[in-house]
């Protein structure tokens, strides 16, 4: 049996969903990766200039500072010598730094007081002019309170720089200034080439990925129009392979009409009672051939329209209203149990629908030549609509409820075989599936799954 057209969309609605999850993680994962990379160097950066700073801070004495940071500031009682003194500490102090900063890759070391000025600079900062620097404040402010830090990693020109703050402590505890270490890093230029090839290599993968979602739709779209027209040509090899038992259908209600027109030929010698048997006999063989004809075109042809969401409720209704007088007339009662939502609806055609409704219908009437009781039952599931069409007829034999649904087979002399393939025609093309079994009073049952469709 072929699988239901409903499962293709489907199948490519998920394949297209991985395709999409999968291009989302390979760019995530590009993304991420860069951002732990770069955040990485920054933070290692950033501990080793602290480190750096911390240093360079304990390298000056306690009496240098004492000279560095003299308790009168007054610019009118300033002693010569102090100067001196202070120029030659500066310049120990510049010595002993030069080697730090050799050994940690350093660009530059300047000692800070409270107010920005610059006390001492192992070479011209460049972080601002030469007697006050422009520093990062959340990070020179934590040091002035005794605690090392590290500024935000900038870019200038071609190169990335970072400035690390340690606090300058006396022998008295109070902190008079702090210590800042300026330098790069060469690791982050090659992330960035690192990270322009990434962003490379994922744009690719997402072109890729995209044309491999594009080529698998394209192609599926091929398949199913070759799916569909070697469907449409099994099925008419089927029919031709089968014309023969078509044609002694129909020969047969000819064969009557023959008889029946040759007696009415002798129109005047015909009682009123055998006249009207025989007109009504010529009207019901008219309707049956008429009914093998169109069962017969309804099984060849392809649908005629698209299918489209639609309530489910009142198409069967119309088609029971129909077949009210017909299954009355036969003594069957008929009873509808609607236990699903009034508007619940799915997609498909209302026409092909209403010939499912009436086929099934007319099955049962054929089932229970005296009467009997039709019970349809419509229950709503998460994803489907299931229906129970009960008869309280003889039944199907477990044997041949896999045949029934083969065109032309038939175990009634007047069948055609072609309702019930009509039925699995209908609920294939409509996503759905049928299945035949026994009804809680013995009959035939047939349940009938169609998925259901937002509104």
């Amino acid at each position: 049996m072929t699988a239901p057209p409903s499962s293709k969309p489907t199948r490519l609605l998920w394949t297209l969903l991985f395709l999409g999850a999968l291009l989302v993680l390979v760019n995530g994962t590009v993304i991420y990766a860069i951002q732990t990379a770069h955040h990485f160097l920054d933070e290692e950066l950033g501990k080793r200039f602290e480190a750096t700073a911390h240093t360079a801070a304990l390298l000056i004495r306690s009496e240098q500072l004492d000279t560095l940071f003299p308790e009168t500031v007054d610019p009118l009682d300033v002693d010569f010598d102090a100067t001196m003194d202070a120029v030659d500490v500066g310049d120990a102090v510049r010595e002993e730094w030069r080697r730090l900063a050799e050994g940690a890759g350093a660009s530059n070391i300047l000692l800070l007081d409270p107010d920005h000025r610059i006390v001492i600079a192992l070479r011209e900062s460049t972080l601002g002019a030469v007697d006050r620097a422009t520093l990062d404040e959340a990070a020179f402010t934590r040091a002035m309170i005794g605690e090392a830090a590290h500024s935000p990693l900038f870019e200038e020109g071609d190169t990335y720089l970072k400035a690390a703050y340690a606090p300058v402590t006396q022998y008295d505890g109070r902190i008079v200034g702090a210590v800042v270490v300026e330098g790069g890093s060469t690791s982050f230029r090659p992330l960035e080439q690192v990270r322009a090839s990434l962003y490379g290599a994922a744009l690719l993968a997402s072109i890729l990925v995209v044309l491999v979602g594009l080529g698998y739709v394209r192609t599926q779209t091929r398949l199913a129009r070759v799916e569909e027209r070697m469907r449409h040509a099994d099925l008419l090899a089927t029919v031709g392979q089968i014309a023969a038992g078509v044609a002694h259908e129909i020969r047969n209600p000819l064969a009557v009409l023959r008889g029946a027109s040759s007696r009415l030929r002798n129109l005047d010698r015909i009682p009123p009672a055998e006249r009207s048997e025989l007109l009504s006999m010529i009207d019901e063989e008219v309707h049956r051939m008429g009914d093998v004809v169109q069962n017969f075109l309804d099984l060849s042809r392809r649908a005629d329209s698209e299918p489209r969401v639609i309530a489910l409720k009142p198409i069967m209704e119309r088609s029971l209203d129909i077949l009210n007088v017909e299954l009355s007339r036969r003594g069957i009662r008929t009873a509808l149990r609607w236990e699903a939502e009034d508007g619940v609806c799915i997609r498909g055609r209302p026409q092909a629908l209403h010939h499912l409704f009436l086929n099934l219908a007319l099955n049962a009437r054929d089932a229970m030549p005296e009467g009997g009781d039709l019970t349809i039952l419509v229950q709503q599931r998460k994803t489907a609509l299931r229906l129970y069409f009960q008869d309280s007829g003889p039944g199907i034999p477990a044997s041949l409820r896999e045949k029934i649904f083969e065109p032309f087979f038939t175990t009634r002399a007047q069948g055609t075989g072609l309702g019930l393939a009509f039925v699995e025609r209908i609920v294939l093309e409509h996503g759905g599936t049928v299945i035949a079994g026994s009804s809680p009073s013995g009959g035939a049952q047939f349940q009938i799954d169609l998925p259901t469709a937002a509104a």
